[in-house]
C-alpha cells in the first residue's frame, strides 16, 4: 500500500515538475550569469524608475516616463500593486529630456492643459511619433494608469487606466496635453506603439482587471489577453481588438523599415511579429522562439532592428522593483536580444548584451541609438547607457 502512494506521489510530482519546468525555466531560476558588452557603461544618476521612453539618435535625445522607486512599490497594476490609498492626491511622476551625448543632461518637462481630474500622470509604457515631414514636431502616448477617484475602491474597480497625448517639440522646455483616450477596450494597458500621429496600437497584459486567479489565468488558462489598436483622429476613440488569446502581451514595436508590429509575450517567451491588414487588425507571421520572457521591444531607427530586453532573471523581478529590494540589492539580470529580418524575410535573433546585476539590475527597456544601449526600469535609481562593441 505504501508503495503505491509512493509511486503516485512520485508521478504527481513528475506530472507537477513537466507542467513548472518550462515556466520557472523561462523566467531564469535554472540560467547562469554570463556578462557580455557590459564592460563599457556610464551611470546617469538622477533618472529614477522610468520604465520607458523613446530614444531617437537623429534628434539626439530620450523622452523617459519617469516615477520613484517607493511609488513604483505602492501602484503597479500589472503587477497586482493596488495601495492606492498611499498615494499622493497629485502624482509625482513626469516626462524627463535626455540628451544622447555626454555629460548627459536631463531636465523634467512641464505638461500643460492635463485636466485635473487626471490628477497628474500615472507612468508606464511611452512612444512617440515624428513626423515624416517636420521631424521636430512629435507627438507622445503615454500610459497613465489614473487611480480610481475613489481611492478605498480600488480593489473594487481597479485601476482608471488611460492613454494621454500630449504634443511637443524636439527639445522644447515642455509637453502640451491633446487627448485623454479613454475606451472599454483599453482595459489594462502596458505599453504601446503609435503608427500614426493619431493612432496606435497598444497592448493588455491581463485579460481582467481585477480577479484572485489572473496571474494564473494569464499563464496557462483561458481567457488571454489581446493587443487593441485605437485611432483617435476623429471626435470619438475608435479602438478594436487587433489580436487575441495572447498570453500577457507586453512590448510593442514598429518595424520602421518593414511596417511590421512585434510583440513580446512575457509569460509565454519569445517575440511573435506580426503583419498588418487592411482594416487594422493582425495576423501572425513570425514567431522566434527564444526561450527568455521578454518586456520592452525597441527600434533602432537607422537599421530597423528590433531590440528585445529580456528579464533574464525574471523570477526576481518583483523583489527586486520595490524599495526594499532595491536597498537590499536584489539582483535580476537582463540580457538583450537584436532581432533581424533577412532579405528573405525571415527573423533571426542575437545576444548583444548581458549582466546580472553588476552595472544595470532589473531593467525594462534596452533601447538602442548608433553603437550605444540605453537601459532603463521599472524601478531603477539610474539610467545606464552602454557602447556595444
Amino acid at each position: 500500500m505504501l508503495g503505491q502512494i509512493l509511486l503516485s506521489l512520485t508521478a504527481v510530482l513528475i506530472a507537477l515538475g513537466a507542467v513548472l519546468y518550462p515556466t520557472l525555466n523561462l523566467f531564469g531560476l535554472f540560467r547562469s550569469p554570463i556578462s557580455l558588452n557590459n564592460d563599457d557603461c556610464v551611470t546617469i544618476p538622477g533618472l529614477e524608475a522610468c520604465e520607458e521612453g523613446w530614444v531617437n539618435h537623429q534628434l539626439g535625445m530620450a523622452y523617459l516616463a519617469c516615477s520613484d522607486i517607493h511609488s513604483r512599490g505602492l501602484w503597479v497594476p500589472s503587477m497586482d500593486r493596488y495601495n492606492a490609498t498611499a498615494l499622493p492626491d497629485m502624482s509625482t511622476d513626469h516626462i524627463t529630456l535626455l540628451s544622447l551625448t555626454a555629460p548627459y543632461e536631463h531636465r523634467v518637462l512641464k505638461i500643460t492643459g492635463l485636466p485635473q481630474e487626471a490628477h497628474g500622470i500615472w507612468t508606464h509604457g511611452m512612444r512617440a511619433w515624428q513626423d515624416p515631414t517636420d521631424p521636430k514636431a512629435l507627438t507622445l502616448f503615454l500610459v497613465s494608469h489614473r487611480p480610481p477617484l475613489d481611492r478605498s475602491s480600488v480593489m473594487k474597480v481597479g485601476a482608471n487606466s488611460v492613454v494621454e497625448v500630449f504634443q511637443t517639440r524636439a527639445g522644447e522646455d515642455e509637453v502640451r496635453w491633446v487627448r485623454t483616450v479613454k475606451h472599454d477596450l483599453i482595459r489594462t494597458p502596458n505599453t504601446l506603439t503609435p503608427v500614426g500621429p493619431m493612432s496606435f496600437y497598444v497592448s493588455n497584459d491581463h485579460a481582467t482587471k481585477l480577479q484572485w486567479m489572473r496571474e494564473l489565468m494569464t499563464t496557462w488558462l483561458t481567457p488571454k489577453s489581446e493587443i487593441i489598436y485605437c485611432d483617435v483622429s476623429g471626435p470619438e476613440n475608435d479602438c478594436k481588438v487587433a489580436a487575441d488569446g495572447l498570453i500577457f502581451p507586453n512590448g510593442l514595436a514598429l518595424g520602421p523599415k518593414n511596417g511590421l508590429i512585434y510583440n513580446a509575450p512575457t509569460y509565454r517567451g519569445g517575440v511573435q511579429i506580426w503583419k498588418r491588414n487592411e482594416d487594422n487588425t493582425l495576423t501572425l507571421v513570425d514567431d522566434i522562439q527564444i526561450p527568455y520572457s521578454f518586456d520592452n521591444l525597441h527600434t533602432d531607427l537607422e537599421t530597423g532592428h528590433i531590440y528585445a530586453n529580456a528579464l533574464a532573471q525574471g523570477i526576481y523581478f518583483p523583489s527586486a522593483t520595490t524599495a526594499e529590494g532595491v536597498a537590499s540589492g536584489v539582483k535580476c539580470g537582463t540580457e538583450t536580444f537584436k532581432i533581424v529580418q533577412s532579405s528573405d524575410g525571415k527573423h533571426t535573433a542575437e545576444r548583444v548584451f548581458a549582466d546580472y546585476g553588476g552595472k544595470v539590475n532589473a531593467v525594462t527597456t534596452s533601447a538602442p541609438f548608433g553603437n550605444k544601449i540605453l537601459f532603463t526600469g521599472l524601478a531603477t535609481p539610474n539610467v545606464v547607457i552602454c557602447t556595444i562593441k
